[in-house]
């Protein structure tokens, strides 16, 4: 099925079906019976016991505790502690990528056409802090200091938020 459409003829086809819909959409909807055949007494009868089981069950949201509570002079420590793991496992990372391109180059390895060849794969997950540099993963060490001051000061504004 090889047929090319030429681009009037697309046109001519878009904006055909495009009418045909709207016709088709006008019709039923003029035609359609709104009435429902029922009594308006069921549907609000219906939609007060609706809003009186959705109120019950916000009260009950509201009493239950949280399963843990953590305090403040611990949750630092463990954001601290996830901002520097995070630079850590993107380093070990960045070391094994190394390796695998030192063995593509030695022939071991063949070479595959990676999604981590993008730079912006580097910007976007890594935040910038290693990228790719003469064939190599290196640290730029001014994005490592960027990163380091925005999760400090967004880990300062969430703490002040608790």
């Amino acid at each position: 099925m090889g047929t090319n459409l030429n681009s009037k003829k697309f046109l001519f086809y878009f904006f055909g079906g495009y009418i045909f819909l709207i016709v088709a959409l006008i019709f039923f909807s003029s035609s359609a019976d709104l009435t429902g055949g029922g009594s308006t007494e069921d549907l609000v009868q219906s939609f007060e016991e609706g809003m009186a089981h959705t109120e019950k069950k916000n009260e009950e949201k509201a009493k239950k505790e949280p399963l843990w509570d953590v305090p403040n002079h611990i949750a630092a420590p463990i954001l601290i502690m996830a901002s520097i793991l995070d630079i850590v496992i993107i380093l070990l990372w960045a070391r094994n990528e190394n390796r695998k391109r030192e063995a593509q180059e030695a022939g071991n390895i063949p070479v595959k056409k990676r999604w981590t060849d993008s730079k912006w794969f580097w910007h976007i997950i890594a935040l910038g802090v290693v990228q790719p540099k003469n064939g190599r993963i290196v640290v730029n060490w001014r994005n490592l200091v960027a990163a380091f001051v925005l999760l400090t000061v967004l880990k300062f504004a969430i703490l002040d938020q608790l």
